[in-house]
């Protein structure tokens, strides 16, 4: 990874090759079939993202319209209707409005609104919204700029990484866990550190053959990863609950708010 990439003297931890290398085998081993109706569902969703937060359509946004919106959002979809009533539509136009357009240039002549960082963007989003806690504000934030503009952002949630509790899909990318802060020099606390590390998982799997352009297979790859532990968690400590629970591929979908069949092992 490039000098240019390190942000305030942070060097990301190495992840480990072979683990990233047996992550994708597993994936790949889904079936070829899989792999890519995932893909093209993701970039069907990233595709509606866009054309619906357009500059030129967002000002004319419905209800129902957010709701539409909301249902691929894994940390909204149960509480799309609730985030809609309570912080009111135009609210919600405004704030998504100013997430992913408010540092533009405004008119004819005038200078451009310096540009805020990843962090400031997403708090001002986070304080307009009612109906969810700050987590999963931060999340909708990150998937909102994420999928509208896929090619910029990264998509950093809480079950891709958390630096506060230091959990998510990333931790498994390397053999020794973080603990007591340790993590949070390993994979970073703001977003341009985190981002170099998850560069680093895009240029690997680019180096293992992997060669769809931009960060929507790294998304893939990350939610399948983060699926498997959990139905591996799910079926160790409950024994009983195995056929009443998604499988791994299933749930990943669900994580990326894709459709996915009810379907049980």
């Amino acid at each position: 990874m490039s000098q240019e990439k390190r942000e305030g003297g942070f060097k990301p931890v190495q992840l480990d090759d072979s683990l990233i290398r047996d992550y994708l085998i597993k994936i790949l081993g889904e079936g070829e079939d899989f792999v890519q109706d995932f893909y093209n569902e993701l970039l069907e969703k990233s595709l509606f993202f866009q054309e619906t937060l357009s500059k030129d359509r967002l000002p004319s946004l419905t209800k129902e319209d957010f709701d539409k919106l909301f249902e691929k959002i894994f940390a909204a979809r149960r509480k799309r209707e609730r985030i809609i009533e309570e912080t009111g539509v135009d609210k919600l136009k405004k704030a998504v409005s100013d997430l992913l357009y408010g540092d533009e240039k405004k008119g004819f002549l005038k200078k451009k609104k310096q540009e805020r960082t990843w962090e400031q963007k997403v708090e001002d989003f986070v304080k307009e919204i009612r109906g969810v806690d700050r987590k999963a504000a931060r999340d909708i934030a990150s998937e909102l700029l994420h999928f509208t503009f896929p090619d910029k952002y990264i998509l950093w949630t809480s079950w891709i990484w958390d630096p506060e509790s230091e959990t998510g899909a990333i931790v498994f990318l390397k053999e020794e866990p973080p603990t007591g802060g340790r993590g949070r020099r390993m994979y970073g606390e703001t977003y341009d550190q985190f981002k170099q590390v998850y560069e680093q998982i895009a240029e690997k799997l680019q180096e293992f053959g992997i060669k769809v352009k931009g960060y929507l297979f790294v998304d893939i790859f990350l939610a399948m990863i983060y699926a498997t532990y959990v139905d591996y968690m799910t079926l160790s400590t409950m024994h009983s609950a195995k056929g009443f629970f998604p499988p791994a591929g299933v749930m990943a979908k669900r994580l990326l708010g894709v459709k996915a069949p009810v379907e049980f092992t």
